[in-house]
């Protein structure tokens, strides 16, 4: 039977979305288009609610058959769950009940090693980042508040140092340097969660990945007057001008290793072999190729320097805005980076992405 497990995060500003609902519309966009009118499985694990539902669509003798059944072992999420400092809202810690990721991989381990080669679709709708599904909004800071029971008054809050690679508890975002390793997923954990997925699985990532100074780096690169969409030379020398310093910052700290320190803060003259090698190198270093190469499948997600928005016609999914059509271009034709065939404009991430060499200097 084909499962899909779809998660839906929390807008923790509060602002008017509820993810499960565009979970809810994937979930009916996916059955309509099962024409074949094959079993289907869909796991929505919904974060807000602390509910995880399991709908199991049947055709036997033709006739479609649905049963429902849902448990909420996990504690519901509310505006009290959060705390506003300085205009920024943020998880407060030691909320262990609330379901995080480190529980939306669970369940797919535990699809992996009882019903191994059946997940068709991961999909994670919430904010994002490049570092991961914002499912909550929480810190991790390697301090891991506990609540110590007194004989008399209210409980004494200790900070416990997070060690090593594990993942703090009063974080439930995604992390891509924590969550496909031990101790959150030890050698066994990871061969069945890579072995959960069809081979034809793919999971999503259906929120923003829009670090600021990397759409406007690649903005400056796109507006030197040599720069061309496709079918430039690595040698080719480009003059961008329209950097700003946290441009220049930025490319410098994966560069400097090959070129030393930028001499001007207003201005970059370099070969286009080496702007293509570090923009790959920022998408290396994203939480999308993490899971694509954790899954060993495809991930669609928002490609670095783009955002997503809701859909206002039509599906009423998510999809990432057209405007962003020349950093399209250039990650495909000098990245290898090809857009999701529904026409939504994620980029599909490989399971391993492999960065040509940068030039020589």
């Amino acid at each position: 039977m084909k499962q899909y497990v779809l998660v839906a995060g929390v807008d923790y500003e509060f602002k008017g979305v509820d993810f499960r609902v565009i979970a809810d519309r994937r979930r009916a966009w996916l059955e309509r288009r099962n024409t074949k009118k094959e079993d289907l499985r869909f796991v929505t694990m919904d974060v807000r609610s602390g509910e995880v539902q399991v709908r199991t669509v049947t055709f036997a003798g033709g006739k479609r058959t649905e049963s429902v059944t849902a448990t909420k072992a996990f504690t519901p999420v509310t505006r009290a769950s959060y705390a506003t400092s300085g205009g920024h809202t943020r998880f407060k810690p030691n909320q262990p009940g609330v379901m995080g990721i480190t529980d939306v991989f669970h369940r797919v381990v535990t699809i992996g090693a009882i019903s191994p080669g059946t997940v068709m679709e991961l999909s994670i709708f919430s904010h994002g980042w490049m570092g991961g599904p914002i499912l909550v909004n929480s810190t991790d800071d390697r301090m891991h508040e506990v609540a110590v029971p007194m004989p008399i008054g209210p409980p004494v809050v200790t900070l416990v140092p997070v060690a090593g690679t594990s993942r703090d508890p009063d974080d439930k975002d995604g992390r891509s340097g924590l969550d496909f390793r031990a101790p959150t997923m030890d050698t066994a954990d990871l061969d069945s969660f890579r072995k959960a997925f069809h081979t034809d699985g793919i999971s999503w990532l259906w929120g923003c990945a829009f670090p600021k100074v990397v759409n406007h780096s690649l903005w400056a690169m796109q507006h030197a007057p040599t720069y061309r969409s496709s079918g430039l030379a690595e040698d080719t020398v480009l003059r961008l001008d329209d950097v700003t310093p946290d441009d220049v910052a930025s490319l410098e700290d994966v560069l400097h290793p090959l070129l030393g320190t930028f001499p001007s803060r207003q201005t970059i003259t370099l070969k286009f072999g080496f702007l293509r090698w570090a923009f790959c190198a920022k998408n290396q270093s994203s939480y999308a190729v993490a899971l694509a190469a954790a899954t060993q499948r495809p991930v669609r997600a928002a490609l670095l320097g783009t955002y997503a928005e809701y859909d206002t016609t039509g599906d009423m999914l998510m999809n990432v805005p057209a405007k962003f059509g020349a950093h399209f271009a250039f990650y495909n034709n000098y990245l290898g980076l090809p857009l999701d065939p529904e026409g939504r404009r994620y980029g599909v991430y490989p399971p391993a992405l492999v960065c040509a060499p940068a030039p020589a200097p």
